[in-house]
């Protein structure tokens, strides 16, 4: 167990020196992210629909930190179904998505740009299958691929979908380098607009 904590300070140490270089690097680009924030390709909503297996509006039910085969801390986020706008899931049905940091006892890990859940919150999610198997999802995009749903009773009237991608720098190429682009939302939305967009991303094509 101590191998494994130590494991866990030392990636956190180490993930926080590469985030050091990537603003670095990003400055140099003449990019100028957020303060600890974390540079990364921006997705727009067709990126999104393409790279997601799963994308549906969910409820968080329940958090739970452990460590990976890697020795890192991550957090498994247990969310159920409202709707399934692409996907096999159904109303009702409950998924499991993996995000890295978490907090096990004293220790804690962050990673900037990682979705954060709040328990019983409704968000509209685009998962995708790990790349490193094991059946396994993720958000896609890191945060990008987040977006919390804001209740009639906040929104005034109908469920609004936030912008995604809080703890990131998002960049697009150019042929000069990198400038600074927005999410895929950029913002507040109607669930219904964004709803209507991606059914036009697929054809018109609703998951059944």
């Amino acid at each position: 167990m101590r191998l494994r904590i130590l494991l866990g300070v030392m990636t956190s140490r180490l993930l926080r020196v590469l985030a050091g270089l990537i603003v670095v690097a990003a400055c140099a680009l003449g990019v100028a992210p957020r303060a600890a924030a974390s540079l990364m390709l921006a997705l727009d909503l067709q990126a999104l629909v393409t790279r997601a297996s799963h994308v549906v509006v969910a409820r968080v039910e329940s958090q739970r930190a452990r460590y990976d085969d890697r020795g890192r801390i991550v957090t498994d986020v247990t969310l159920r179904v409202d709707e399934t706008l692409v996907g096999p899931a159904r109303a009702g049905d409950r998924l499991v998505v993996e995000r890295l940091g978490g907090a096990i006892g004293e220790l804690g890990m962050r990673v900037e740009g990682e979705p954060l859940f709040e328990d019983g919150g409704r968000v509209l999610l685009f998962a995708g299958w790990a790349s490193s198997g094991g059946g396994r999802l993720r958000p896609v995009g890191m945060a990008q691929g987040v977006m919390r749903i804001e209740p009639p009773r906040v929104s005034g009237g109908e469920d609004r979908v936030l912008p995604g991608g809080e703890g990131l720098a998002l960049v697009r190429p150019t042929q000069g380098g990198l400038v600074a682009a927005s999410p895929a939302i950029d913002a507040p939305r109607s669930l219904g607009e964004v709803r209507e967009a991606i059914a036009r991303l697929r054809g018109g094509r609703r998951a059944p």
